[in-house]
């Protein structure tokens, strides 16, 4: 009973010591959770890799989020959580990048047509860029993000500070404001874009 008592005044020592932003309280969360954290993520099938700089990145967000904390199983919770999520992120965006060779790999027959056609294409995926960046500013922001970097709206959220809603009207917007400045051919091309990639 006394032993357990030291190792709750411990763990409490910690975690005082963490929300300080000391080095010790984060060394005790780190040898506490990393290994079970990876071990968590080997389930998911990712290769080590990609499990080590997951759970980098979830000590980081933790670290920055250190004040936000009282228990040492709240910080459990937010860890798995937070690696469960960023694992799902990675699977899907492995996914889309998979979907995405795939549709390059049918799209071979293309390099077998003429040059002329070629041309058409390339400058048909130009033009649509060029409109995309005619838009209104957060509007083109987040067409460039969906089209040009191929992130899903929930990752577009994170990397422009947005909520999914906004990202979803503004592209709603771009898709509308699009249609009057492309011809039908280059609007049919875009809307092949945000479809299958």
């Amino acid at each position: 009973m006394k032993n357990k008592v030291n190792q709750e005044f411990s763990k409490q020592d910690f975690l005082k010591s963490f929300r300080e932003g000391r080095r010790d309280g984060l060394q005790f969360l780190y040898k506490t959770f990393y290994s079970p954290m990876c071990y968590f993520l080997e389930k998911m099938n990712l290769d080590k890799g990609t499990i080590e700089e997951i759970v980098q990145d979830v000590f980081l967000k933790l670290w920055e989020r250190r004040i936000d904390f009282d228990h040492v199983e709240s910080i459990r919770g937010f860890l798995y959580t937070s690696c469960r999520n960023a694992a799902l992120n990675r699977i899907q965006q492995e996914n889309r990048i998979q979907q995405k060779n795939s549709f390059y790999t049918s799209q071979v027959d293309l390099v077998d047509l003429p040059i002329s056609h070629q041309m058409i294409y390339m400058e048909t995926l130009r033009t649509i860029h060029d409109a995309i960046d005619t838009l209104p500013e957060q509007c083109k922001q987040v067409m460039r993000k969906l089209i040009v970097e191929d992130l899903s709206p929930q990752e577009a959220a994170i990397s422009l500070g947005l909520t999914t809603s906004t990202i979803y009207n503004q592209k709603k917007r771009g898709i509308e404001l699009l249609k009057l400045r492309l011809k039908p051919d280059q609007f049919f091309c875009l809307l092949l874009l945000l479809l299958y990639f």
